[in-house]
């Protein structure tokens, strides 16, 4: 009899990242694979190597022995998740309105039942933090992701809550008010690249600013600094009401934590129930072992064997 697998899927804005994971939620050495996406291309452009990167995590099962029991796919938001249609229209514009589950179904050549499974990218990465990761053990957890956007998710007993007291509606930080716009704007990817070149005239990537941030550079320094107090200020507000015990980072950004992580921690400082802030430390995996969770839990919740 074959082992059982998850070929788990995590769509990015900047990339798209594979892996076959166990049923038991074990790394299956050797299948991570990661492809550059540009969320703004045609739809040719980004299908074709989407599914390639699909046929390749099939190929590897085989090669191995492993049954691929489904296909899970973390993805960004709007999206119908019972239907597998984006509507997406911030990035992956050119997959509007497109029935991706039926796509996927036909390119690969599945037999029509197939499990394929959607579910958010936000809700897949604090699934993983508290199933594999630095959340593990702990009973109210926020999950912040920081990249191209902010995405959030809200963790209560292990199950993911998108209402309830504290939590904002549908578990959004996103689009929270702050000072005339929104959080998002001032601390994703748009607003640190934007801060850096208020204060520098050079418009720089993030990984660049914070590169630079390590090495000392004031000014970088100070972006990261803004974007801890911005984000404390904030998280307090719904902290406070939700009451976490364990606050969890992932995102690209998220690897230059150790910038930002004073100021968010004075910030947060009066949320007695907190007993953990904490950088993720597989941000890459998180996301996979978060979506072969919750496609096994689907899997067992509509009785497929």
């Amino acid at each position: 009899m074959r082992k059982i697998c998850i070929l788990a899927v995590d769509v990015g804005g900047t990339s798209i990242k594979l892996a076959l994971i166990s049923s038991e939620g074990h790394y299956i050495k050797g299948t991570f694979r990661k492809t550059p996406v540009n969320s703004m291309s045609g739809r040719e452009e980004i299908l074709r190597p989407f599914i390639g990167l699909l046929k390749e995590g099939l190929r590897s099962a085989s090669e191995r022995g492993l049954e691929v029991k489904a296909i899970g796919l973390a993805v960004p938001g709007p999206f119908d998740l019972e239907r597998g249609i984006s509507f997406m229209e911030h990035k992956f514009s050119s997959l509007y309105g497109l029935n991706l589950r039926k796509i996927i179904a036909r390119r690969l050549g599945l037999r029509e039942k197939f499990p394929i499974v959607f579910k958010l990218d936000s809700w897949a990465f604090v699934v993983g933090e508290a199933w594999r990761g630095v959340a593990r053990g702990y009973k109210r957890i926020i999950g912040i992701t920081l990249g191209m956007g902010l995405g959030s998710a809200f963790m209560v007993d292990g199950h993911v809550v998108t209402k309830g007291p504290g939590v904002p509606p549908e578990g959004w930080l996103w689009n929270l008010p702050y000072e005339g716009g929104i959080l998002e704007d001032r601390v994703s990817r748009r607003g640190i690249v934007k801060r850096y070149k208020e204060l520098t005239g050079e418009e720089l990537e993030v990984k660049e600013i914070a590169l630079r941030g390590f090495h000392g550079d004031r000014n970088s320094l100070k972006v990261f600094e803004e974007v801890g107090l911005i984000l404390g200020k904030c998280l307090k507000l719904v902290a406070m009401e939700f009451k976490p015990d364990c606050i969890v980072f992932g995102g690209q950004i998220s690897k230059a934590f150790n910038l930002f992580r004073d100021p968010l921690t004075r910030e947060l400082r009066e949320v007695h129930t907190l007993k953990k802030i904490a950088q993720s430390p597989q941000i890459d995996l998180s996301p996979l072992y978060g979506i072969t969770k919750m496609t096994l839990e689907e899997l067992s919740r509509k009785g497929f064997r």
